[in-house]
Order: structure tokens, then sequence, then C-alpha cells
């Protein structure tokens, strides 16, 4: 019943239909399949990605924990070494605070002294270097000390102008003469030098020849140490006779009354400045422990003293050269503060000439030693040195002489001190080595032979005590630095202070 033509078209329609259906199913199932599998490798490729993630932050996390458990170590590390430190930095304060000003002192004073006898220590090595080193030091002391001489140290000069305007001193016969005419009040004069006749007059200052009429310049000069402030034709005036107008009124001159603060000023921190040692320790006597107060103070001007001092410094340097001697710089050196005194005073220390203390116990023993100099002959006799005069480098020392009570009392206004303040020429010392009360002029050494001379004894210029040696004394050890000279001329005496302590 279905052979009909129509129904075959049916069929064959229906079965292509149905073909068409399933495989649109199995299209549709597939693709469902493929979308499910590309999920599927989505979802895992995600989950691979996550995993990923999770293992860097894992690995992160315990990277982290490390850095965290290296950086807590290290922290640890530091604070133990900031308390060692702590501990380090409260023990060392400790023990600094258990140190006392005085062993502080002590150890800066150990240290400046062993930089002061460095170059002894060197010098007393024996070898062929040291000596070449101590050659060439007194060769180079040799040449500064001669630059420092200063022309015709031993007296007023008169010079004449040259042709070329330089000044040049009249010979030493020509220079007494018109000293010796000025002096007797002449205002001209005629003298003949060389076989030439000369007009002076003293009024214009000039010399004219008598034969060729030709005039040149002549002056005076007076050679007086620059801090007296007198010129040369202030000290021109002083050698005339008063009725000549040197303005003189019978007072005495050579004695100055300071009144200039600024001097006085510097001369009270000269005092406080010179109770130390030269290695800056303090002393434990009587004085060191005061503060100087300067009341009044005199400089001294004394025209004939200083000629006689210069006389005999030029005297030491011949001895010196006549016979090879070459004096050591003295050890141990005075304190900073005299030693920046004595070089604004011009005082030469490289040639041993040093600025030192001198006590007194009356004021009118200063003014006599002011106009007629040191005296070692009517010195106390007894001193542990010998019977000279004796000086000190530090005010406390020279402060025990200062009053007649000096040794128990402090100078007060009831009993005022006073003290001086001298050039002295140390020249080439004898270091004592213990007490020679004895001595009335110093020990001599033995000088090497040379090429002029055989070998021979020649006599030091001066004896200093150092401070340690053996004194004798119930303290045992000498305490202070004293120098004692034995000539009168060898010192002269620069200021005079009066001064109260507190």
């Amino acid at each position: 019943m279905f052979s009909s033509p129509m129904y075959c078209s049916v069929a064959v329609l229906a079965s292509n239909v149905q073909c068409i259906v399933f495989r649109r199913v199995d299209e549709l199932f597939e693709s469902r399949i493929f979308r499910k599998e590309s999920k599927e490798q989505e979802w895992r490729m995600e989950r691979e990605s996550l995993q990923s993630q999770i293992d860097d932050l894992t690995q992160k996390a315990a990277m982290s924990e490390k850095s965290k458990d290296a950086e807590i170590e290290r922290l640890k590390s530091a604070a133990a070494t900031s308390e060692k430190n702590k501990d380090a930095e409260i023990k060392r304060l400790k023990i600094a605070a258990a140190m006392s000003d005085a062993e502080i002192k002590g150890l800066k004073a150990k240290l400046e002294s062993e930089k002061q006898n460095c170059w002894w220590k060197m010098s007393s090595q024996q070898n062929s270097r040291s000596a070449e080193i101590e050659q060439m030091m007194n060769e180079m002391c040799s040449m500064v000390r001669r630059l420092h001489l200063p022309p015709q140290v031993d007296g007023e000069t008169w010079q004449y102008q040259t042709n070329s305007g330089e000044w040049a001193e009249f010979q030493d016969k020509a220079n007494k003469e018109l000293m010796l005419k000025f002096q007797e009040g002449q205002q001209t004069c005629e003298m003949t030098i060389d076989g030439i006749a000369y007009d002076y007059d003293f009024q214009v200052m000039n010399q004219t020849n008598k034969r060729t009429k030709k005039a040149r310049s002549i002056r005076f000069c007076s050679n007086l140490p620059h801090h007296w402030g007198i010129t040369d034709a202030d000290s021109l005036k002083m050698l005339l006779p008063v009725n000549q107008g040197n303005g003189q009124d019978g007072s005495d001159d050579r004695i100055c009354f300071v009144t200039d603060p600024a001097v006085m000023s510097t001369l009270e921190d000269l005092l406080n400045g010179s109770k130390r040692r030269h290695d800056g320790t303090g002393c434990d006597c009587l004085h060191g422990r005061s503060t100087f107060r300067l009341v009044e103070a005199y400089q001294v001007k004394n025209r004939e003293l200083w000629r006689r001092y210069q006389r005999h410094v030029r005297s030491i340097l011949d001895k010196h050269k006549q016979h090879g001697i070459k004096p050591r710089v003295i050890d141990p050196p005075v304190g900073e503060a005299l030693t920046r005194f004595a070089t604004d005073i011009q005082v030469d220390l490289v040639g041993n000439e040093l600025l030192l203390f001198h006590g007194t116990r009356e004021f009118d023993l200063a003014k006599t030693i002011a106009k007629e100099g040191f005296d070692n002959r009517i010195a106390r006799s007894g001193g542990l040195y010998g019977s000279g005069t004796y000086f000190a480098a530090q005010t406390c020392k020279s402060a025990q002489y200062a009053t007649n009570k000096g040794m128990q009392e402090k100078a007060s206004t009831q009993l005022m001190g006073t003290m001086l303040v001298a050039r002295v020429a140390i020249g080439d010392p004898h270091y004592a080595s213990g007490p020679c009360k004895n001595l009335t002029r110093p020990p001599t050494k033995n000088v090497s032979a040379s090429a002029s001379n055989s070998a021979h004894e020649i006599r030091y210029d001066s004896i200093i005590a150092k401070p340690g040696i053996p004194n004798g004394q119930s303290n045992g050890v000498q305490a202070h630095m004293e120098f004692v000279t034995f000539a009168p001329e060898q010192a002269y005496p620069e200021y005079i202070l009066r001064f109260i302590e507190e």
C-alpha cells in the first residue's frame, strides 16, 4: 500500500530528514564535547596558572620568612654589638672618671717631657750620625747667634753718610773724640782724621772738609734696647750737662714708673704664666697655688748698667769663639710665658741669654740693684750652689725671697712682694749634680785640642740646678730650676714688680 511514487518520495524525504537530524544531533553532540574539552582545557590552564602563582607566593613567603629571620639575626647581632660598645664606653668613662686631674696632668707632662727630651736622647747615642747632627745643630746655632748680634753692642756710636747714601761708623778714636767734645758742651769743633781736617757742627749735624768744603751728614746712634722707647735724639740730649738743656730735673730717670695698662697686664700675665714648669705641670709649693696681682711696676733704663752688661756678653762670646766652645741649648727650657716675653724684648735666646726672676726682700734693695746692678759679692752665704746671684724660671720660687716671710707667708697688702725680671747671660752653663756650697765661681771643664790650641781647661759661665737632682735638704731633691751667676755684670734688671698674692 506504500508502493506509490508519492509515498516513495516521502519516504526518501523522511529518510533524508532523519539523516540530517541525526547528523545535526551528532554535530551538536560533538560540539558540546569539544566545548567541554575546551572548557576543561581552559580550566586546567587557569588551574595551572593559579597553582604557579600559589607556588610563587609560597616561595616568596618562604624567602620573606628567611629574610625576616636574617634581619632579626642582624638586628640581634647589632644590638649585642651595641651593648658591648656601650659596656666598653661605660668602662672607659668609669676609668676616665676614676683618673684624677693630677694623673691626667702627669700623663700630659710625661708626654711633653718625652717630646722635649727627644733631641737629647738622640744626641746621647754614641754613633757617628748623632755626632754629625749635633755638630750641624751647633753650627746652625752659631750662625743664628752671629745674626742676632747687634752692631757695636758695647756703646754709642757716631756715623757719617757716605757718597752712596749709606751710613758708616767713625773709627774708634774719632768716635771717642766726638763723644768727648759733645759731652763738654761744644756746639762746633775741629778734628783731623787720617790727615784730613774736618769741621763738625752738632747743631745741624754735619761734617765739612776744610780743604774741599764738601759737607756730609752725621748722626748719633745710641744702640739702646728698642723697648725702652728712647730715640737717638733723646739719648743724645741725655749726654749733655744739665745746664746745656738735657731736661733733667734732678730725679732719677733710670727707674721709670710703668703707667701703660697694656704693659701692666702683660707683666701680670708673665707672673701668673710662669708658675708652671716648662712641661706645663704645676707646683705644689706655697706660692705655686697663688694668683699674683701686680700692684705697680718700674722699668729700668740704666745706660751704664746696660753698657756694662753688653761688654760682658761680648766677652763671653769672644771666649767661646777663641776656645771653640759651642754651648748647647738650655735643658730643660724655660716656660712659654718667659720665652714669649723674652722674644718681645729681643732677648738672644739662641745665644743662651734668658729672661729670669729674682726675688728681693725689700723694695729699696731692688732699687739699688736697678741703679748699681746685681752684686754676688754681697749675696748671702750658704747657697746650695755657691756664693752667687740666684735666678729662677718660676715665680713661685722667686716669691719665696720676695718678702721677709716669703718662706711661710704669701705677699699681701701689709707685706708686699718685690721681684725683678732680669736679662741673664747664661752662656755655657755647668749642670750641677748636687750641692756645691763652697764655689765662688763656676767650675772648669776640659777643652779638646785644636789646630791653634792644645788641650786645656776653661771655666763655665754659670751653674744650673735642674729639678730632680739631690740637694741635701729634708725634701731630698731640687724642686725648681735655678740659675747661678758669679759676675756682677752678668745680668741686667729689666723690671721691678711689686705684687700681692691671692
